[in-house]
């Protein structure tokens, strides 16, 4: 079977979720599956890593400027078909396979359109009423995403997989001698990118009451993530409160491990998440979490979270009160994340989307 796959998200060098997602299931893909043959489509030029694939996986640059999925793919899914084509992320080309395969991470927009700009999410709608409609299957990381997509587009259950994210046990923290510039002694940690639904505001304004109630609590917040949707104002709250936030933008992944597994605890108010890979990362580096009670949180973090409701700035600055001043607390919540972690493997959910995509054949 010849297996198409849409990677050039995979190929990005700034990794955030969608990204670091496709790329670790192209290459457990890899390590699993040498029964099948895979062309990887590109619009850049690949990085090093999918020129050392097996021989079963071949790279092809096929460059466009605009809608490269819909028009590129398209194009050569009309001269060049494949078995089954697999999209990591949302867009299904207009032309395409009568087997293709769709990722679905969220439906942010339905629920915080005022975070996206008019044109993102007439196009987000339209794309991923299209996917819905025309893949043979769907899959969706978590099941708050798949109870949406049937919510809001009607799609019938037995359409839709619930794949979870995996986790690479060997990303253990890594302890180095710089960071991208100075850290408090004592810090919080808000690890997302930038923009309205992450809620952000609520988190600062959650650490100035607890300054007030709390004195001799002296964490600061420590932001790291690049600007998305709508983030002139949140980089104005962040300028304005400069003695309690230090903010870092994009950072490598061996820098991000040095501050995530120094901070004393991980926060993470979004008011919606269609998984939440940041849950996972403060588990393996040994970080107790607290998150919001809504959408995928509470799925994917279990009983190894402290929850909270994120529209109200008191209960999250209790909760973030709870882990800091009490000890037992925090190492109760360590242990359950190292055990929660051992749920979630890449391994698994490469083979489980094979299962997807070649029982489709």
């Amino acid at each position: 079977m010849l297996i198409g796959i849409e990677a050039e998200r995979a190929n990005n060098p700034q990794k955030t979720g969608v990204e670091h997602y496709a790329k670790k299931l192209i290459l457990y893909l890899a390590e699993i599956d040498r029964a099948n043959s895979y062309v990887l489509y590109l619009r850049t030029q690949p990085e090093d890593w999918l020129l050392r694939l097996p021989a079963n996986f071949k790279v092809k640059v096929i460059p466009f400027p605009v809608f490269w999925t819909q028009v590129r793919i398209s194009w050569e899914m009309l001269f060049h078909p494949v078995d089954v084509l697999f999209i990591p992320a949302s867009a299904l080309p207009v032309i395409h396979p009568k087997n293709s395969v769709v990722t679905i991470h969220d439906v942010g927009w339905r629920y915080f359109p005022g975070s996206f700009t008019r044109f993102m999410r007439n196009f987000l709608e339209w794309s991923t009423r299209f996917a819905v409609k025309n893949a043979r299957s769907i899959i969706a990381v978590s099941q708050s995403t798949k109870n949406d997509l049937i919510k809001f587009y009607r799609v019938p259950e037995n359409k839709v997989a619930v794949i979870y994210h995996g986790y690479e046990k060997t990303q253990n923290p890594i302890k180095l001698p710089t960071t991208p510039g100075p850290l408090p002694l004592k810090y919080i940690l808000f690890l997302s990118t930038l923009q309205p639904r992450k809620n952000l505001e609520g988190l600062i304004s959650a650490l100035k009451q607890l300054e007030r109630e709390c004195p001799e609590i002296t964490h600061k917040l420590v932001v790291v993530g690049k600007p998305g949707w709508k983030y002139g104002k949140i980089l104005e709250i962040i300028k304005n409160n400069s003695g309690l936030v230090f903010y870092f933008s994009h950072v490598s992944e061996e820098i991000k491990w040095d501050i995530l597994s120094t901070a004393d605890l991980l926060v993470l108010p979004s008011f919606y998440e269609g998984f939440g890979m940041q849950i996972l990362e403060a588990f393996a580096a040994n970080v107790p979490v607290a998150a919001s009670n809504v959408s995928s949180m509470p799925e994917v973090a279990g009983g190894a979270a402290i929850y909270f409701d994120p529209t109200n700035t008191g209960d999250i600055a209790s909760a973030i009160k709870m882990v800091l001043t009490d000890k037992s607390l925090a190492d109760s919540l360590r242990a359950k994340g190292k055990e929660r972690l051992k749920d979630f493997s890449w391994e698994k959910c490469a083979r489980d989307t094979l299962e997807v995509m070649t029982k489709i054949k």
